[in-house]
């Protein structure tokens, strides 16, 4: 995710069926073994061991709020506003298509 600049990514099955979201927030929880401040500081084999001590599924957050694909963009706001979330998976056929965060919106609302 770091490397690729992404904040979050969907979860899915072998079908394309959305299981969960993982994003920053998740990875450095607390109570996780790859805790932030266990991670500063480390070098490169600590913080590798600590990242991979948990899985995805371990520290994903389930069952997501998610928006149909053919949502009007003021749903996918709303819905933003109603669950206090950044960014949520967007559903074809009960299949994940993609994600839309606050910065799709602010982009779309500047064109």
């Amino acid at each position: 995710m770091s490397n690729h600049r992404i904040s979050a990514l969907p979860v899915v099955d072998q079908h394309g069926h959305l299981e969960g979201i993982i994003s920053e927030v998740d990875c450095f929880r607390r109570e996780e073994k790859a805790a932030l401040s266990a991670l500063v500081g480390a070098d490169a084999d600590a913080r590798a061991k600590a990242l991979e001590s948990r899985s995805v599924e371990e520290i994903m957050s389930r069952d997501p709020v998610a928006i149909g694909s053919d949502a009007s963009l003021q749903q996918a706001i709303e819905l933003m506003e109603h669950h206090a979330v950044k960014r949520f998976p967007v559903i074809t056929d009960g299949r994940v298509v993609g994600l839309i965060s606050r910065a799709d919106v602010l982009r779309a609302a500047i064109e």
